[in-house]
């Protein structure tokens, strides 16, 4: 789900507007009516001939607006402050909270419809809530096994985790045989009865977690090997080193580090994340690296700044420096660039102390036509109409 949207956002402009000049408003003689939400999802929009003024007086309310003719296409936004919804757009609304209460207020000649959602199909709300707990943490140990170790197999009523630090490990689920590699993990679940056994000739080090976790599914994530990628990883190394503190809440950091890795299992097979630096000191050295990079390009977002400067100053060559910004930041250092200008852009329009024209030659860009481009592609709006929605 993206982030929410409110009404104040200048995407909601071709929809409506804020109103802030109430007394013009109260002049108007205009009819009013309370709606009390509860619903968490619709089947219709409403359709105004006329604009309609909606105010919350209790509650948080989404409003979902279109200009679509068939209602296909729409969009949400959490209502903040006073606002407008223009003649003739669609809308209905859904309770974020469990109750709410909106006032509607437009012209008493107005006309009002109901238009069915594509297809009728349903618009809903999700909710935020978690979909699986993990309830505790029963144990936690790393432990190296001599070659030719087997562990001859048990069940039990909790999860257990585990992961191959270096070496191999052959294990059973259910009489299944599996094979883990240096880096990869197997989760097994309540009630799997599983064996253990090292190779002939190499030992086997690796981290155990038991815990306790509801989770309605269990096969989801069961019965295969997952092999840590950066993200599952970096959850992994963070879980141990809160492991190693004695703050406060430190345990409630492992649980969610815990979640983490099991969140970042479930959704293995839909990303594509960046594989594991070989060594803690290689991606050390491509932290240090890339932080130094990242404070030049900021130092330096007032100028024509190319690719071959950064190499050259870094001593680093193009497709390392490519390799570096997918694998940590999964953007292309061009468009890191890119987007950070047009970003500042952003702060100096809201600061209003320079022309958009003096902005885009403040960052470089070649012209005031390509920066309005750059700026429109990116934010779906050109500059100068930006800057109305903000000193209108």
């Amino acid at each position: 789900m993206a982030v929410f949207n409110k009404t104040t956002s200048f995407i909601f402009n071709k929809y409506g507007e804020i109103i802030n000049d109430f007394s013009r408003m109260r002049q108007k003689k205009l009819s009013h009516s309370i709606l009390k939400l509860k619903d968490k999802q619709f089947d219709y929009f409403y359709e105004y001939s006329n604009d309609v003024y909606v105010q919350v007086e209790s509650g948080i309310v989404m409003l979902v607006v279109s200009n679509d003719e068939l209602g296909k296409d729409y969009e949400r936004f959490v209502i903040h402050r006073f606002i407008k919804i223009k003649a003739g757009v669609k809308f209905n609304f859904l309770c974020i909270t469990p109750t709410a209460k909106i006032l509607l207020e437009t012209d008493p000649k107005t006309k009002k419809r109901t238009i069915d959602t594509y297809d009728k199909v349903p618009i809903f709300y999700e909710p935020i809530t978690p979909s699986f707990e993990v309830k505790e943490i029963l144990g936690y140990y790393y432990q190296v096994r001599n070659a030719n170790y087997t562990f001859p197999g048990e069940s039990h009523e909790f999860w257990e985790l585990t992961f191959i630090d270096n070496g191999e490990l052959a294990t059973t689920v259910d009489e299944e045989p599996y094979a883990l590699d240096e880096m990869d993990l197997i989760l097994y679940a309540p009630g799997q009865y599983h064996t253990q056994k090292t190779g002939h000739s190499q030992s086997c080090s690796y981290l155990t977690i038991l815990f306790e976790m509801d989770m309605p599914d269990p096969f989801l994530i069961t019965n295969r090997v997952y092999h840590a990628h950066r993200d599952i990883h970096n959850a992994l190394n963070e879980f141990i080193k809160v492991s190693n503190n004695d703050m406060l809440y430190d345990n409630e950091l492992m649980l969610c580090y815990l979640k983490e890795l099991i969140i970042r299992v479930m959704q293995y097979d839909f990303l594509n994340s960046s594989p594991v630096a070989s060594t803690p000191m290689q991606q050390r050295f491509e932290n240090e690296l890339l932080n130094e990079i990242i404070i030049y390009i900021n130092d330096t977002i007032y100028e024509q700044l190319t690719i071959e400067e950064i190499c050259h100053k870094f001593s680093i060559s193009r497709s390392s420096l490519q390799t570096l910004f997918k694998n940590n930041l999964n953007v292309a250092p061009k468009q890191y660039i890119s987007d950070l200008k047009l970003k500042k852009s952003k702060l100096l329009i809201k600061e209003n102390m320079y022309t958009i024209s003096e902005i885009a030659s403040m960052l470089g860009f070649t012209s005031i036509h390509y920066f309005s481009r750059k700026f429109k592609q990116q934010f779906d709006i050109t500059p100068t109409d930006y800057a109305k929605t903000i000193y209108n």
